[in-house]
């Protein structure tokens, strides 16, 4: 962006107190003011493509795919049932599809390791096995242990995740963080509480964050920027069109000029009177010197 050194032009927030002001002309207001824009909005759509679908029951097949197909989420949960009746249209679309095994996780090791070979076959690209809740609070971690690794022996090229079903205390999500890092597992999908985020420090080599739950923009916000790598929700396309609309209404104080109030069907080459601007209410109230100069829009 060409620096001016005349005052005919709109000067930006960084400059008005100081004698040598930086300024832009109305056109390059608007494009750096839609350039941000822009810039915001593939942020956005970054941070929801690490987002994972859920086809639950009762959840319309068609609409889960269409909204994964476009927000581009980095996979859809479903169960081995739901897989073998409606998997083959997703990968057929290119939609990644994680296979959940072992219901609510209280199965024996044979039968979770048996539905992931079966989810292998049906060209699944990840396999979620459920924790039993009775071995978690029974302290049986050994017995854990022995059931992960032979379920992802069972399927050793696909992408192995462990979940947990419960809000459990800190100390023992720290047992079950170290116990994934130790066999190898790629996520470990904990319910979204507060302070669920702190659950990443507890994680090694390699293994990932994933956390389940989550309905709010908020947060959804919160969890992106503590780090959270995969984020497993319903309301994906809810939070993505509300997150949009935000973005059409952030007013941008990097540039403080009357053209944020003319669209570009507005701006014409004729010579117009830029009139005084003022600044929000947080800053010191100052006029510009040269609201009675004429600049060239």
């Amino acid at each position: 962006m060409e620096l001016k050194t005349e005052n005919k032009e709109i000067s930006t927030k960084a400059n008005l107190t100081g004698e040598n002001r930086v300024s832009i002309s109305k056109n390059e207001a608007i494009e750096y003011r839609e350039y941000k824009r822009q810039k915001k909005r593939a942020e956005i759509s970054s941070a929801i493509a690490n987002s994972e679908g859920i086809l639950a029951d009762f959840e319309d097949e068609k609409k889960v795919r269409e909204y994964a197909m476009r927000l581009r989420q980095a996979a859809v949960c479903m169960t081995t049932e739901r897989l073998e009746i409606v998997g083959k249209i997703f990968t057929q679309h290119k939609v990644a599809v994680d296979c959940l095994v072992g219901g609510n996780g209280e199965t024996l090791a044979s039968v979770k390791a048996y539905e992931a070979k079966k989810a292998a076959r049906l060209k699944a690209r990840e396999i979620t096995v459920t924790i039993s809740p009775y071995s978690v609070l029974n302290c049986r971690y050994e017995e854990l242990r022995k059931e992960l690794k032979k379920v992802r022996r069972a399927v050793p090229k696909l992408t192995f995740k462990v979940r947990v079903d419960r809000v459990y205390s800190p100390s023992i999500l720290a047992r079950l963080a170290l116990l994934c890092s130790e066999i190898g597992a790629a996520y470990f999908c904990i319910p979204y509480f507060d302070g669920c985020e702190r659950v990443r420090l507890d994680l090694r080599g390699g293994c990932k964050l994933q956390v389940s739950g989550v309905d709010l923009l908020d947060n959804f916000k919160k969890l992106r920027l503590a780090g959270v790598e995969r984020i497993l929700t319903t309301r994906a396309w809810e939070m993505f069109s509300e997150w949009m609309k935000e973005v059409e209404k952030i007013n941008f104080p990097e540039l403080m000029s009357s053209a944020q109030k003319l669209s570009i069907g507005q701006i014409e080459t004729e010579k117009r009177e830029i009139k005084p601007l003022r600044l929000p209410p947080c800053e010191p109230q100052k006029m510009l010197t040269a609201g009675a100069e004429k600049a060239e829009c």
